[in-house]
């Protein structure tokens, strides 16, 4: 006997002593074998003795062989059961299938090598269910204990078992579960019957995210891990589901997109803002090597000319027309690197945003600004009480740059209007400097913003080209917008869109993205 080290344990029930002891002789050396006369007598041997396989006689007194093992299958179902009757006892092994559940059978007299074959045959068999018990109770006790929730449906969704783990998960009593059909518990679950379907035929395990929405309405992120179990005898297909709650992984991973998007915007504002830095610094190279320059030339001109002129004969007229030139270099040269440092103190300054009272603040201008004889030029459309969130000394270098443009660019008019307004539309607060003045081709409105970017040649209207970029730069760092409207003849309208809420604030000399 070579199919397991373990030795068959038989009990053989017959009534005649001769068979029990020819029993015996003939299968003692294979296995372990234990006699009993009657039904009655096997009966009280398998209360103390664990037996493996019993073989009874058909024909035996009081009791017959298949009533016996019809007890047996009844009160010992883990003994596989064999019965032994003559050729003409089929009646008999019908009965002992029907009732007492046998799993194999031979006739007398038996064959010596085909009663062994039999009963090995048999103890694998229970060995096998032996196996299978023990992993069955393996799996129903990992089922039960799991931490994962684990719900085993049919091919129709319908749920047929629900362990702990999944009844806290779906917030739902097992009783309610069963029978129920899965499909209805979740969000979106068209087509999760058919992805099943499609896996069971390829003979793969499906991995799916789904949501599941508890008995109390709470939606739950979850990936089932999905396997086949096969086929019930009734001819259902089993299916294991096994639920994994990813709500903080969900949770996690829409955290990481949102904070790769704010990264990509971070990365877009600062290549943004470095392409400007660069382009401002290629427009100040420019203008130290031109603007600076010139002057620069003059100044060193006329002061060796003022020179011959002093070394010679003394032309009064000449030489105060000379240091008046020089004067007027030397102070372009100042408004310029004075214009220069404003410009850079708008990438440093930190805002302080706060409820800026507009009227005050424009009435300080005009009277900084606005000579007497042009005092009635400039007319205000706000109301007396009107208000902007914004950082009050850096509005005042807005309103002060565009009121200075407007009263430059309608000197040359013969009847120039400066209009300073302010409406609230929704949230943002939209203020404006319209001025009837020479404007510009409208194709220039977004170049005018640029640093140091002139459209006027500087002998028609002085200036360095910074203003209007200060402007840009400060508006910018308030989180609103500015654009120009113009045409040239008709004027310029410069229009200033303001957060009216604090959540749109940017900081620093880069702006928030969030």
């Amino acid at each position: 006997m070579n199919m397991t080290e373990q030795r068959i344990r038989v009990l053989f029930v017959d009534d005649e002593e001769g068979n029990l002891k020819a029993f015996r002789s003939t299968f003692r050396r294979e296995m372990d074998v234990l006699l009993a006369h009657s039904g009655e007598e096997a009966l009280r041997l398998l209360e103390t003795q664990e037996v493996h396989v019993v073989i009874s006689d058909q024909r035996m007194p009081a009791m017959s062989g298949s009533q016996f093992l019809a007890i047996v299958k009844e009160r010992h179902p883990q003994a596989m059961r064999m019965l032994l009757t003559g050729y003409s006892d089929l009646e008999a092994v019908i009965a002992a299938v029907n009732e007492g559940g046998i799993h194999a059978y031979a006739t007398k007299p038996w064959i010596e090598r085909d009663l062994l074959l039999r009963i090995e045959q048999v103890f694998e068999v229970h060995q096998l269910k032996a196996t299978q018990g023990k992993l069955l109770q393996q799996y129903r006790q990992v089922f039960t204990t799991s931490g994962d929730p684990i719900v085993i449906v049919d091919q129709r969704g319908r749920v047929l078992e629900a362990n702990d783990a999944c009844t806290k998960l779906m917030e739902a009593p097992v009783e309610e579960l069963i029978g129920s059909r899965f499909t209805q518990h979740l969000e979106n679950a068209r087509g999760l019957v058919a992805t099943l379907r499609d896996h069971h035929d390829r003979k793969e395990m499906a991995n799916l995210d789904l949501t599941i929405r508890t008995r109390k309405g709470n939606l739950v992120d979850c990936l089932m891990t999905t396997s086949y179990l096969g086929k019930q005898p009734d001819g259902r297909d089993l299916f294991q589901a096994i639920i994994k709650d990813i709500t903080d992984r969900k949770q996690e991973e829409k955290l990481l997109v949102k904070l790769n998007s704010d990264l990509d915007k971070r990365v877009a504002l600062r290549t943004a803002q470095l392409l400007e830095a660069l382009e401002d610094l290629g427009s100040f190279s420019y203008t130290v090597a031109h603007d600076l320059r010139s002057p620069l030339k003059n100044i060193a001109a006329l002061s060796e000319h003022l020179r011959n002129q002093v070394n010679a004969e003394l032309d009064r007229e000449e030489c105060t027309d000379i240091s008046g030139r020089i004067h007027k270099g030397a102070q372009r040269m100042i408004e310029l690197v004075d214009d220069l440092l404003r410009f850079s103190q708008t990438n440093t300054r930190q805002m302080e945003r706060t409820t800026v009272p507009l009227r005050p603040l424009v009435n300080d201008l005009l009277e900084e600004l606005v000579p007497e004889d042009r005092i009635g030029q400039v007319r205000l459309e706000m109301a007396s009480d009107a208000t902007v969130l914004a950082d009050a000394p850096m509005l005042k270098v807005v309103l002060q740059n565009l009121l200075s443009n407007a009263l430059k660019f309608t000197r040359t008019i013969d009847a120039p209007t400066i209009i300073i307004g302010h409406v609230h539309e929704g949230e943002r607060d939209l203020l404006y400097i319209k001025d009837n003045g020479v404007g510009f081709e409208s194709k220039h409105r977004d170049q005018v913003f640029g640093a140091f970017k002139r459209l006027h040649n500087t002998d028609q209207f002085e200036g360095t080209g910074v203003g209007l970029a200060i402007v840009h730069r400060i508006v910018s760092k308030h989180g609103g917008e500015v654009w120009a409207e113009s045409a040239v003849g008709v004027g310029t309208t410069i229009r200033i869109s303001l957060a009216g809420t604090a959540q749109h604030t940017m900081h620093g000399p880069f702006g928030k993205v969030a």
